[in-house]
């Protein structure tokens, strides 16, 4: 899967766990490996580092876009990534940004997080 796949199916609204498990399901099955024997962590670091360019790619292209703030909303639920803070501070407005903000902040060093705007 190439980033504008995966973003079009978060513009349809699909979630970002979804892509991250249809991700990894593709290249363990692209290295000849059973998905559903594989161990859970087999592919994680490649999964997570498409995951970070995918964060990195909707934050640069559809910044205000609902569907993908949404789907940003969600993924920092459950991610600690700078990627995905980036993306939704940087480009997204949303109830309950200031408590995401006070998190991104705590998470991540001050220079970092400079650009994010109240």
């Amino acid at each position: 899967m190439d980033l504008d796949t995966a973003t079009e199916r978060v513009r349809l609204g699909e979630s970002l766990a979804q892509i991250a498990a249809s991700y990894r399901e593709t290249l363990l099955a692209d290295l000849g490996f059973d998905v559903r024997q594989a161990a859970p962590g087999l592919m994680a670091k490649e999964t997570r580092r498409f995951m970070n360019r995918l964060c990195r790619h909707l934050g640069d292209r559809c910044s205000g876009d609902v569907k993908v703030g949404s789907a940003l909303q969600e993924w920092v639920r459950q991610v600690d990534d700078y990627e995905a803070y980036d993306a939704l501070l940087s480009g997204f407005r949303f109830e309950g940004r200031p408590q995401v903000l006070d998190l991104g902040r705590k998470l991540f060093p001050g220079p970092l997080t400079a650009h994010w705007d109240e």
